[in-house]
């Protein structure tokens, strides 16, 4: 009886643990007009860390992001076609993330919106 209960409560905790993931990670997809290529978040560390997974830059690192509240994170993006870094945020609403990026102290600043793939 004691080794059904522990199996019982081991194979919840498994499938109810993909339920409990942070919703920011995952596979989006970018705009079609930015490339549309394939973004993987995933934690690493203390961090959610931003991956390319398609196009000519697969495998390269796209920034990180750390949770500010809510469903807001905050960190680094880098634009990887123009090799440059910004302060970043992000906020995921549904299947949809906002991610934007800012340089000169927040004035110049632009947004995309990812989908979150299946």
């Amino acid at each position: 009886m004691k080794f059904r209960l522990i199996v019982g409560t081991v194979a919840v905790l498994a499938f109810t643990g993909a339920a409990y993931a942070d919703p920011i990670e995952g596979m989006w997809k970018r705009p079609a007009a930015k490339g549309g290529t394939l973004e993987k978040i995933s934690k690493c560390g203390s961090r959610y860390c931003v991956t390319v997974m398609s196009g000519d830059n697969k495998g390269k690192r796209a920034g990180w992001m750390k949770p500010a509240g809510g469903n807001r994170y905050a960190g680094e993006l880098t634009d990887i076609e123009a090799e440059k870094t910004y302060k970043g945020k992000g906020e995921v609403n549904g299947n949809v993330l906002t991610m934007s990026g800012c340089v000169a102290f927040g004035l110049l600043c632009r947004s995309e919106k990812w989908t979150r793939q299946p």
